[in-house]
């Protein structure tokens, strides 16, 4: 996709496309606007272990978001040209089908980002390496290495996160110490 942050729009069916394939994180997130395309598919978390995906249904349930992303790196491995994917959910849920979508070979005209549904992000620490997900405010005490982070605009497709920077608190605690001596 070529940019340092997520390319969110409102969702509307890519004409060009050939097939198209919708992912969503629960069924109340609404279909993508405009004429719906013929090949059409639509792929739903339900997050029950009672759900039985059905191999040729238009809309298919899936048990979890892991087992959504395992398909969908599967699907895009043999799909061919032509194939629009739409996707709506929390950031966290967008950030991971992107980058199953990158791993894919996908570019930008083929993945369509919907406004995400909710506002906590997945946060990387640029001192320790740690994830943080859920994470709502701009702040944040990374749980690695204590270091209070602030969230950076710029966001890494290869981690699926934004960075977290700040001063690691042993530089606070040496400049401290050669400040009071």
């Amino acid at each position: 996709m070529g940019t340092s942050e997520l390319p969110y729009r409102p969702l509307t069916f890519d004409p060009d496309g050939r097939r198209h394939l919708f992912v969503r994180e629960n069924v109340t997130l609404a279909f993508p606007k405009g004429e719906r395309p013929a090949v059409f598919e639509v792929w739903t978390v339900e997050r029950s272990s009672l759900v039985k995906a059905e191999p040729n249904a238009f809309d298919v349930q899936m048990r979890s978001a892991a087992d959504l992303l395992e398909r969908l790196a599967y699907r895009l491995a043999h799909e061919r040209v032509g194939l629009r994917l739409y996707a709506a959910g929390r950031p966290a849920f967008l950030a991971q089908v992107a980058k199953v979508a990158d791993d894919a070979g996908l570019c930008s005209g083929e993945i369509l980002l919907d406004e995400p549904a909710g506002s906590e992000r997945r946060v990387f620490c640029v001192y320790c390496d740690t994830l943080h997900d859920g994470v709502s405010g701009d702040t944040l005490v990374c749980r690695g290495c204590a270091t209070e982070l602030s969230v950076r605009d710029h966001y890494s497709r290869v981690l699926g996160a934004y960075m977290g920077a700040g001063e690691p608190t042993v530089v606070i605690e040496a400049l401290e110490a050669i400040t009071h001596g």
